[in-house]
């Protein structure tokens, strides 16, 4: 029987801390960029990863209510 998936795993590492990091990454790349057109896209890059972070963070965040609720009402 196949092992149930609890969600993905980042190695011990917080998901929105890691697209955090990659955000970093993409704008480090754009700074170091000689091509107009590299560091646009690495800057759109930047921006999405940043965007996930906070999706995660919200998404966190919701479930973390919900839980808690659950929790103060039994």
């Amino acid at each position: 029987m196949p092992k149930e998936n609890n969600g993905p795993t980042f190695e011990g590492c917080e998901p929105s801390t890691l697209f955090r990091d990659f955000a970093a990454e993409c704008i480090e790349l754009a700074q170091t960029s000689s091509s107009p057109e590299k560091r646009t896209l690495y800057l759109k890059m930047a921006s999405v990863w940043h965007e996930m972070a906070q999706r995660w963070e919200k998404k966190t965040l919701a479930g973390a209510a919900i839980s808690g609720q659950a929790t103060d009402e039994g």
